[in-house]
Protein backbone atom coordinates (compact mmCIF):
# COMPACT_ATOMS: atom_id res chain seq x y z
CA UNK A 1 0.00 0.00 0.00
CA UNK A 2 1.43 3.88 -0.85
CA UNK A 3 2.27 6.00 1.84
CA UNK A 4 -0.56 8.35 0.61
CA UNK A 5 -3.26 5.92 0.53
CA UNK A 6 -2.13 4.61 4.10
CA UNK A 7 -2.29 8.76 4.86
CA UNK A 8 -5.97 9.05 3.32
CA UNK A 9 -6.80 6.01 5.20
CA UNK A 10 -5.64 7.04 8.36
CA UNK A 11 -7.42 10.18 8.49
CA UNK A 12 -10.60 8.83 7.81
CA UNK A 13 -10.26 6.20 10.37
CA UNK A 14 -9.84 8.92 12.98
CA UNK A 15 -12.74 11.11 11.57
CA UNK A 16 -14.90 8.48 11.74
CA UNK A 17 -13.62 7.00 14.67
CA UNK A 18 -13.79 10.65 16.14
CA UNK A 19 -17.70 10.66 15.54
CA UNK A 20 -18.47 7.58 17.02
CA UNK A 21 -16.96 8.07 20.49
CA UNK A 22 -19.02 11.10 20.65
CA UNK A 23 -22.08 9.08 20.83
CA UNK A 24 -24.21 8.21 24.05
CA UNK A 25 -24.02 4.25 25.15
CA UNK A 26 -27.86 4.75 24.99
CA UNK A 27 -27.79 5.88 21.19
CA UNK A 28 -25.70 2.93 20.64
CA UNK A 29 -28.16 0.45 22.03
CA UNK A 30 -31.07 2.15 20.21
CA UNK A 31 -29.61 2.10 17.44
CA UNK A 32 -27.92 -1.48 17.19
CA UNK A 33 -31.70 -2.85 18.74
CA UNK A 34 -32.89 -1.25 15.39
CA UNK A 35 -30.50 -2.57 13.45
CA UNK A 36 -31.11 -6.25 14.89
CA UNK A 37 -34.20 -5.72 13.93
CA UNK A 38 -33.47 -5.60 10.13
CA UNK A 39 -31.16 -8.35 10.38
CA UNK A 40 -33.72 -10.59 11.44
CA UNK A 41 -35.80 -9.88 8.30
CA UNK A 42 -32.90 -10.53 6.19
CA UNK A 43 -33.21 -13.38 3.67
CA UNK A 44 -29.34 -14.07 4.27
CA UNK A 45 -29.70 -14.35 7.79
CA UNK A 46 -32.99 -16.53 7.72
CA UNK A 47 -31.61 -18.74 5.47
CA UNK A 48 -28.45 -18.92 7.14
CA UNK A 49 -27.47 -21.93 9.26
CA UNK A 50 -23.86 -21.00 10.45
CA UNK A 51 -23.34 -17.13 11.08
CA UNK A 52 -20.39 -15.34 12.30
CA UNK A 53 -20.57 -12.39 14.30
CA UNK A 54 -18.02 -10.12 15.86
CA UNK A 55 -17.75 -9.82 19.47
CA UNK A 56 -18.49 -5.92 19.87
CA UNK A 57 -16.42 -3.38 21.76
CA UNK A 58 -16.81 -0.06 22.91
CA UNK A 59 -19.23 1.81 20.75
CA UNK A 60 -19.59 -0.50 17.83
CA UNK A 61 -22.80 -1.82 16.83
CA UNK A 62 -23.74 -3.92 19.26
CA UNK A 63 -23.87 -8.20 18.12
CA UNK A 64 -24.63 -9.79 21.80
CA UNK A 65 -28.47 -8.91 21.01
CA UNK A 66 -28.48 -10.85 17.35
CA UNK A 67 -26.13 -13.79 18.91
CA UNK A 68 -28.51 -14.20 21.60
CA UNK A 69 -31.43 -14.77 19.08
CA UNK A 70 -29.74 -16.57 16.47
CA UNK A 71 -28.69 -19.19 19.50
CA UNK A 72 -32.61 -19.49 20.07
CA UNK A 73 -33.11 -19.82 16.39
CA UNK A 74 -30.86 -22.70 16.37
CA UNK A 75 -27.98 -21.24 14.23
CA UNK A 76 -24.17 -22.35 14.66
CA UNK A 77 -22.59 -19.00 16.10
CA UNK A 78 -19.09 -18.34 15.55
CA UNK A 79 -16.90 -15.57 16.21
CA UNK A 80 -13.53 -14.72 14.86
CA UNK A 81 -10.39 -15.25 17.15
CA UNK A 82 -6.66 -14.06 16.87
CA UNK A 83 -4.09 -16.77 16.44
CA UNK A 84 -0.88 -15.48 17.28
CA UNK A 85 2.31 -17.88 15.58
CA UNK A 86 5.52 -16.78 15.08
CA UNK A 87 5.07 -16.75 11.58
CA UNK A 88 1.92 -14.62 11.42
CA UNK A 89 -1.08 -13.28 13.16
CA UNK A 90 -4.29 -14.70 11.31
CA UNK A 91 -8.21 -14.52 12.22
CA UNK A 92 -9.68 -17.69 12.89
CA UNK A 93 -13.51 -18.41 13.20
CA UNK A 94 -14.17 -20.42 16.34
CA UNK A 95 -17.48 -22.10 16.95
CA UNK A 96 -19.33 -20.94 20.56
CA UNK A 97 -22.04 -23.51 22.19
CA UNK A 98 -24.02 -20.88 24.22
CA UNK A 99 -24.42 -17.08 24.80
CA UNK A 100 -22.59 -17.23 28.21
CA UNK A 101 -19.29 -18.48 26.32
CA UNK A 102 -18.95 -14.42 25.48
CA UNK A 103 -18.23 -14.04 29.21
CA UNK A 104 -15.46 -16.36 29.17
CA UNK A 105 -13.69 -14.63 26.38
CA UNK A 106 -10.49 -12.43 27.02
CA UNK A 107 -9.24 -9.59 25.25
CA UNK A 108 -6.34 -9.89 22.79
CA UNK A 109 -5.39 -6.74 20.22
CA UNK A 110 -8.22 -5.37 22.07
CA UNK A 111 -10.95 -7.62 21.14
CA UNK A 112 -12.83 -10.13 23.17
CA UNK A 113 -12.28 -13.77 21.81
CA UNK A 114 -12.85 -16.97 22.76
CA UNK A 115 -9.77 -19.31 23.32
CA UNK A 116 -9.17 -21.58 19.85
CA UNK A 117 -8.49 -25.31 19.78
CA UNK A 118 -8.71 -27.98 17.21
CA UNK A 119 -12.29 -28.81 18.34
CA UNK A 120 -13.65 -25.43 17.91
CA UNK A 121 -12.62 -23.91 14.88
CA UNK A 122 -14.59 -24.20 12.31
CA UNK A 123 -14.22 -23.94 8.12
CA UNK A 124 -14.27 -20.93 6.49
CA UNK A 125 -16.75 -22.68 3.41
CA UNK A 126 -19.05 -24.04 6.24
CA UNK A 127 -20.17 -20.41 7.28
CA UNK A 128 -23.19 -19.08 5.44
CA UNK A 129 -22.93 -15.72 6.57
CA UNK A 130 -20.30 -13.34 7.97
CA UNK A 131 -20.87 -9.65 9.83
CA UNK A 132 -17.78 -7.54 10.14
CA UNK A 133 -17.21 -4.14 11.65
CA UNK A 134 -15.91 -1.35 10.27
CA UNK A 135 -14.50 1.94 11.29
CA UNK A 136 -16.88 3.51 7.69
CA UNK A 137 -18.26 1.92 5.15
CA UNK A 138 -18.98 3.47 1.40
CA UNK A 139 -22.55 3.13 -0.71
CA UNK A 140 -20.25 0.84 -2.74
CA UNK A 141 -19.43 -1.60 0.06
CA UNK A 142 -15.84 -0.95 0.75
CA UNK A 143 -15.09 -0.61 4.32
CA UNK A 144 -12.45 0.93 6.42
CA UNK A 145 -11.50 -1.23 9.57
CA UNK A 146 -9.07 -0.38 12.31
CA UNK A 147 -5.66 -1.07 10.31
CA UNK A 148 -5.00 -4.58 11.49
CA UNK A 149 -5.84 -6.31 8.18
CA UNK A 150 -7.14 -9.34 9.74
CA UNK A 151 -10.52 -9.20 8.18
CA UNK A 152 -8.91 -8.18 4.62
CA UNK A 153 -7.00 -10.83 4.80
CA UNK A 154 -9.53 -13.54 6.06
CA UNK A 155 -11.99 -12.51 3.70
CA UNK A 156 -10.41 -12.34 0.39
CA UNK A 157 -11.85 -15.62 -0.76
CA UNK A 158 -14.80 -15.54 0.54
CA UNK A 159 -17.70 -14.58 -1.56
CA UNK A 160 -18.69 -10.81 -1.18
CA UNK A 161 -22.50 -11.83 -1.09
CA UNK A 162 -22.02 -13.85 2.74
CA UNK A 163 -20.52 -10.55 4.04
CA UNK A 164 -22.51 -7.84 5.89
CA UNK A 165 -21.14 -5.03 7.29
CA UNK A 166 -22.55 -3.25 10.48
CA UNK A 167 -22.12 0.52 10.90
CA UNK A 168 -24.46 3.56 12.16
CA UNK A 169 -25.74 5.36 9.62
CA UNK A 170 -23.12 8.56 10.05
CA UNK A 171 -20.16 5.46 9.18
CA UNK A 172 -21.50 5.53 5.81
CA UNK A 173 -19.70 8.05 3.05
CA UNK A 174 -20.01 8.28 -0.77
CA UNK A 175 -16.48 7.25 -1.86
CA UNK A 176 -13.24 5.66 0.74
CA UNK A 177 -9.50 5.46 -0.43
CA UNK A 178 -9.12 2.12 -1.35
CA UNK A 179 -6.05 -0.06 -2.86
CA UNK A 180 -6.33 -3.10 -5.21
CA UNK A 181 -6.08 -5.40 -2.34
CA UNK A 182 -9.34 -3.73 -1.04
CA UNK A 183 -12.67 -5.84 -1.21
CA UNK A 184 -16.47 -5.23 -0.80
CA UNK A 185 -19.00 -5.94 1.76
CA UNK A 186 -21.93 -7.47 0.08
CA UNK A 187 -24.59 -5.07 2.02
CA UNK A 188 -24.02 -3.29 5.00
CA UNK A 189 -26.88 -2.53 7.43
CA UNK A 190 -27.02 0.34 9.43
CA UNK A 191 -30.13 2.01 11.85
CA UNK A 192 -31.82 3.96 9.06
CA UNK A 193 -31.02 1.19 5.51
CA UNK A 194 -29.18 -1.47 3.95
CA UNK A 195 -27.30 -0.76 1.26
CA UNK A 196 -26.59 -3.25 -1.52
CA UNK A 197 -23.37 -3.27 -3.59
CA UNK A 198 -23.28 -1.33 -6.36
Amino acid sequence: MSDCLELEKRKVRCEFLALRDNMTSILSESYSAVIVDKIKKLCEYKKAKTVMFYLSCGLEVITDFIIRFSFDEGKTVVVPAVENSEKSKTLVPVKILEFGDICKCKLVYGVKQPEINKENIVEKNDIDLVFVPGVAFDTSGYRIGYGKGFYDRWLKDVLVGKIVGLAYDFQITSKLPIGEYDLPVGMVVTEKRIIYKN
